[in-house]
């Protein structure tokens, strides 16, 4: 939990990603938590635009996402009951409601900051070695959002696995120690403030 006496995170880099897309990112750490920017691009055009704001126990509060597809909001209620959110597309507006609750995360399809959220978070709770299956609203490219659950399993201390079993995709994540996901060799990254 963020306070007084210590620094916040204020970081961004960039790197390139398992399908060959790059990814620009910050991270900013405040009173109210963090908020994630992140855009991806694939072939210089950009395939993904990501604002994702986390409260101080890392349980997301807002996450906005732009594919060529249209404009993804999505915000659980206060009492943690319920999501809703919408998309905005070229035809208009398409509302979104789920079923909502503690355990439940967010995931964009491909790209790694949702995930890094919910891995951070669960390293609170699941030791090297060991697995857990976790709820998602798995978000793709078309903005298509789907219930769904993934497996979860702690490799090394920042090493992880995220398997979904039911679509056949699965993903190795390595997170730094401030829950930023390391990007590979080529990655850079810098301070927000000199």
């Amino acid at each position: 939990m963020p306070s007084a006496r210590r620094e916040w995170l204020r970081r961004a880099g960039r790197g390139r990603l398992a399908d060959g897309a790059e990814l620009v990112w910050s991270v900013a750490e405040g009173l109210r938590g963090r908020r994630w920017r992140a855009s991806a691009t694939f072939e210089g055009r950009m395939t993904h635009a990501l604002t994702l704001e986390v409260d101080n126990d890392g349980r997301p509060t807002r996450l906005e996402l732009t594919t060529d597809a249209g404009l993804l909001t999505l915000h659980p209620e206060p009492d943690e009951g319920s999501i809703h959110g919408n998309v905005v597309h070229r035809g208009g507006v398409r509302p979104l409601a789920f079923p909502w609750g503690p355990d439940h995360e967010l995931e964009v399809v491909d790209r790694p900051i949702a995930t890094a959220v919910m891995l951070r978070r669960l390293a609170g709770s699941v030791a090297v070695g060991e697995g857990e299956t976790v709820a998602v609203l798995a978000i793709d490219r078309a903005l298509a959002v789907r219930r769904g659950s993934r497996l979860v399993r702690r490799l090394a201390e920042r090493r992880w696995q995220v398997a979904d079993l039911r679509g056949g995709r699965e993903v190795i994540l390595e997170l730094d120690a401030e829950g930023v996901p390391v990007l590979g060799r080529s990655a850079h990254d810098w301070p927000l403030e000199p």
